[in-house]
């Protein structure tokens, strides 16, 4: 009995820490996915309305409204670092906001890249192009 607890101990003291690496990885992974979807529903929502669609991140939160006359909430603010983790940099200080026009393009000099930091993992990122194609 006693050597089936040490080899169980054993195994978790190796299974563990695996384990929470993987669930870090998971963690970026949903996060970066959230944040690719909120920018591609600026778009579509954008083509589909006819009207100004922005994508925000303010304080790794993301959101999407309709800025029309009235404002219309497309999606509630997501905390990424609560939810996931997951801190948004890249250069942005508080915010990044990015303006589809009713056509799904963009309104950008150049592409946008939202970089995703995570204790222990590997940052990633998604980028927003000018055309406003959404890249993982």
């Amino acid at each position: 009995m006693l050597i089936v607890i040490v080899m169980i101990s054993l195994l978790s003291i190796v299974a563990i820490p695996r384990f929470a690496v993987a669930n870090g990885k998971r963690h970026m992974q949903s996060a970066k996915m959230r944040v690719a979807a909120a920018a591609a529903t600026a778009r579509a929502a954008a083509i589909q309305k006819g009207m100004p669609v922005r994508f925000m991140i303010k304080s790794n939160r993301v959101t999407v409204i309709a800025a029309a006359k009235d404002t219309i909430t497309l999606i509630s603010p997501v905390p990424l670092d609560t939810l996931y983790g997951v801190r948004v940099t890249s250069g942005i200080t508080d915010s990044l906001v990015v303006n589809f026009s009713s056509r799904g393009f963009a309104a950008l000099d150049a592409g946008t890249t939202i970089m995703l930091k995570r204790n222990g993992v590997p940052a990633d990122s998604v980028v927003i192009t000018k055309t406003g194609m959404v890249q993982q």
